[in-house]
């Protein structure tokens, strides 16, 4: 989730204040209630120019900021053999500038179609697309955003001419052109692929992420609901242990399947690159998130 980007100056969407994408854009286009509502394909349809200038601006932020060390984490645990999947929430491509071998869905050299082959272990699936790509909704040619981006994206494609139909390769609410940004049958092929890692691994590991918004919530019920009990451990991975775990509680009616650990993503990522540590470190680690705990179950 985003938390695993903040540290390198990529700002999460849901924090409070105005320094967040959608307080950001709350701000920007003097909108009532959530900045969220800028993020959907209904604003995007009507207001095509303003939502693709405030996404130039995300990929300007983005090409800013350099990998963390939770993301070079994640690439060393990719190359030690112990990362089955790696599936991001972020659009900011941090973890391609880590390993961009790993990242899924891929691309063909030529054409930059999407291939619908499933990920292959290891592989960093991008569940929401990418900032610094672009997409034709009409062809599903992907190509990467000019450096600087232009003012608008009104160019016709350049593989199949079409006008008004290239657009940032980022899934939004509501998206009306999924199989574009991700791909034709890609998106039904990460949810299939995502509730048979959650069988097979030994600990799933929610990393960076509050719970705030509905998508996330919804992997994390996919997760459990596929996730062998007794089997695959379960963690919340979060500094501000007792804010994901009240949204959790919330959505899944007090879950007890989840364990809160109250680390940072570097911190975490780092304890599970020492190969002299097994998993017990972690029921240590957790202990930091007694609070936590003790507010959602009881004195347990």
């Amino acid at each position: 989730g985003a938390g695993v980007s903040h540290p390198a100056g990529v700002p999460t969407f849901t924090d409070s204040g105005k320094q967040a994408w959608y307080g950001k854009a709350k701000k920007k286009f003097k909108l009532s209630g959530s900045g969220k509502r800028m993020f959907s394909y209904a604003f995007f349809a009507k207001y095509r120019d303003d939502a693709t200038s405030f996404f130039n601006e995300m990929a300007k932020t983005v090409r800013r900021a350099t990998p963390t060390e939770a993301h070079k984490s994640v690439a060393h645990l990719r190359a030690a053999g112990r990362l089955l999947r790696n599936y991001t929430l972020n659009v900011d491509n941090l973890d391609a500038l880590v390993d961009s071998q790993a990242i899924y869905p891929p691309r063909c050299d030529t054409s930059g179609t999407v291939l619908t082959k499933s990920p292959k272990r290891g592989d960093v699936v991008q569940l929401h697309g990418n900032v610094l790509e672009t997409v034709c909704e009409t062809c599903s040619t992907i190509a990467t955003l000019a450096h600087p981006p232009p003012p608008n994206l009104s160019a016709p494609c350049s593989a199949c001419g079409a006008c008004d139909s290239v657009r940032h390769r980022i899934m939004l609410y509501d998206e009306k052109a999924e199989e574009a940004v991700l791909g034709a049958g890609v998106g039904s092929t990460m949810m299939r692929q995502l509730a048979e890692d959650a069988k097979s691994a030994d600990v799933v590991a929610f990393v960076g992420l509050s719970f705030e918004q509905s998508a996330s919530v919804e992997y994390y019920r996919k997760v459990r609901r596929a996730a062998i009990p007794g089997a695959t451990r379960l963690l919340v991975v979060n500094p501000d242990g007792g804010l994901a775990a009240s949204n959790v509680a919330s959505a899944t009616s007090f879950d007890t399947g989840v364990e809160y650990v109250d680390v940072t993503a570097d911190e975490f990522l780092a304890h599970l690159l020492n190969k002299d540590v097994n998993l017990s470190m972690l029921d240590n680690d957790a202990q930091r998130c007694v609070r936590a705990r003790k507010m959602l179950h009881g004195n347990w």
